[in-house]
């Protein structure tokens, strides 16, 4: 069976955005890279879907900066090893930015929307002393 794929005017309506700002992000985020028909059109995979979506929760209900996006994004590689590969990115990479799931997203998740830094030095140092110790 095929997958399912969308066109740029399809997905930007099931994303509730306009289609400019889908091409936009092909330009921000490298893991986005839709298919292209013969004709050069885009199609957007189930697996794009999940990403935009991701990016869209980063950008629009957290607020961060596209800068900051492409650094949660690029922690979520680190730790999975990949987005664009063929089960990437799953549901789990929506859990990881939207902080709902059972991974605890690197940025700070306050009300206030400011970043703890006493929490990310403490999560550092841990993190710094496995990798000394080798230990889980």
């Amino acid at each position: 069976m095929k997958a399912k794929t969308y066109r740029i005017g399809e997905a930007a309506t099931l994303l509730n955005l306009k289609p400019y700002v889908l091409r936009f992000w092909e330009t921000e985020f490298k893991q986005l890279i839709p298919i292209r028909t013969q004709k050069g059109q885009r199609m957007y995979s189930e697996q794009n879907i999940l990403l935009l979506r991701a990016i869209r929760h980063l950008l629009y209900e957290r607020g961060l900066t596209i800068e900051g996006a492409r650094k949660v994004l690029g922690q979520y590689e680190e730790i999975h090893g990949s987005i664009t590969g063929p089960e990437f990115p799953g549901p789990e990479i929506e859990a990881f930015c939207a902080g709902s799931g059972t991974e605890k997203p690197l940025y700070g998740t306050e009300a206030s929307g400011a970043i703890d830094v006493e929490e990310i030095i403490t999560e550092l140092a841990s993190l710094r002393d496995l990798l000394i110790t080798g230990r889980h």
